[in-house]
């Protein structure tokens, strides 16, 4: 018999572990009442109150949003109040759907309704309630995103990009929990001094490249009897658009992928034909007189419209009856031009913080003979960031890692502060490709 004694095994508990690869899926959505009077106290709005107003949800699936009395349009009117018993004309619903659709059924998604007619605190409201979680937030507003100070004029000015845009940077600086913001606004009016009109011409549509990197300007929609019915249920008539779709595309997407890659993201299934949401707004008998549809645009329109910034759903000669995001631009002409330079920077900027904040306040051991930091520190720190950055360039999120620099000559004795910077270099996208081809008598 063998001598008695404690005996330990281990066994696997499949216990789930949240990998740092997930962090960039979580999704806020915030749809701006201001345009709806007593949005609260009648209609939809009342029914939903108790659960919803001034507060965020996390929803993880449509069902969560049903039972929370988010419900698609339906065009009901109360008979006692002539007001409309779906919520914002059924739009939450719309999105949110199609959120969950693009994401796979479930997910992580804020949703908040806010009034922005001040200002847009509400985008640092909802990251605040989500504890810094979120990568990227949707804005659906019936402000309007263009303005024209008289006739005179040659061209729309873009309006809200700018603020909002200072928010994200206020998010980003001040909050550590830098964000995407994708904005869907009125684009169905255009306000022209002090009158308002409902035709926009497209070859006044000014750039929406501002220098603002955080935000993104959606533009387009499925072209779809509901979906036009909700626009002309509006007052506003503002396009209900891609939102929720572009954010789902995002769960699904790398930090360095971009949505608009033709392989990956095919929108047939959400978006099956394309109109613009803008072009002659007036009502006649519930539906909008002309939403503008995408082949109504010549080549040389679509190409102003992707030069000015803007991200729209298109279609590909040779691939008829598919749609896909024509690309992933932000207000930006800089360094993080695209949506997907913003979500890999920002990744690797949440990650690194994270790995460092253990070290706050704590002993750094220099070297004794001139006060700098010790070798064996620098060693310390370079492969903490080296690491981070090396997965994710195993995960094909970057392609490299351009610089890590801990300098050694700080005197941190002196500044009880440690500096050290580093560099990545992103994924490349081929936005175009150019083929020569031509015909030849014989081999080359």
């Amino acid at each position: 018999m063998a001598l008695g004694n404690v005996f330990m095994r281990d066994t696997d508990g499949n216990i789930p572990v949240l990998r740092s690869n997930t962090i960039e899926n979580v999704c806020g959505l915030i749809f701006d009442i201001s345009g709806q009077t007593n949005f609260w106290t009648t209609g939809g709005g009342a029914n939903i109150a108790d659960t919803w107003k001034d507060k965020v949800i996390e929803l993880n699936s449509l069902n969560d949003a049903i039972e929370a009395g988010i419900t698609a349009y339906t065009g009901e009117v109360d008979s006692e109040t002539n007001a409309s018993t779906d919520v914002l004309a059924g739009i939450p619903y719309y999105h949110i759907r199609q959120f969950f659709n693009m994401a796979g059924g479930s997910g992580r998604l804020f949703v908040m309704f806010a009034d922005c007619s001040n200002d847009w605190n509400a985008i640092i409201e909802m990251q605040r309630a989500a504890s810094g979680a979120i990568f990227q937030i949707g804005v659906w507003t019936e402000q309007q995103l263009w303005t024209k100070p008289d006739e005179s004029a040659n061209a729309y000015s873009i309006g809200l990009v700018a603020d909002i845009n200072r928010v994200a940077v206020e998010l980003a600086d001040e909050y550590f929990a830098p964000a995407s913001i994708l904005l869907c606004a009125n684009t169905s009016k255009v306000k022209i001094g002090t009158t308002t009109s409902n035709k926009i011409a497209v070859s006044q549509i000014p750039s929406c490249v501002v220098d603002a990197r955080y935000v993104t300007v959606l533009l387009s929609q499925s072209m779809e009897e509901d979906v036009r019915r909700m626009q002309a249920s509006l007052e506003s008539t503002t396009p209900v658009g891609v939102i929720g779709l572009a954010l789902g595309t995002l769960t699904q997407a790398g930090v360095g992928e971009s949505i608009g890659w033709v392989r990956q993201f095919d929108l047939v299934n959400y978006v099956p034909a394309i109109e613009m949401g803008f072009g002659d707004s007036t009502v006649v008998d519930g539906l909008i007189t002309n939403g503008l549809s995408y082949s109504a645009l010549s080549k040389s329109q679509l190409n102003a419209l992707e030069e000015a910034g803007y991200v729209f759903v298109r279609s590909f000669e040779g691939l008829e009856g598919h749609t896909y995001f024509a690309n992933d631009h932000t207000c930006s002409a800089g360094d993080f031009c695209t949506i997907s330079r913003n979500r890999t920077i920002n990744k690797s900027r949440r990650l690194i913080r994270i790995a460092l904040l253990p070290y706050v306040n704590s002993p750094i051991k220099v070297d004794p003979s001139n006060g700098n930091l010790s070798s064996a520190q620098v060693t310390v720190f370079e492969n903490l960031l080296k690491d981070i950055l090396n997965e994710m360039e195993s995960a094909e999120e970057i392609s490299g890692t351009a610089f890590v620099t801990v300098p050694a000559e700080q005197n941190i004795l002196v500044t009880k502060k440690l500096t050290l910077s580093y560099g990545i270099v992103p994924m490349g996208c081929a936005e175009s490709i150019e083929v020569t081809e031509g015909l030849y008598v014989s081999q080359q």
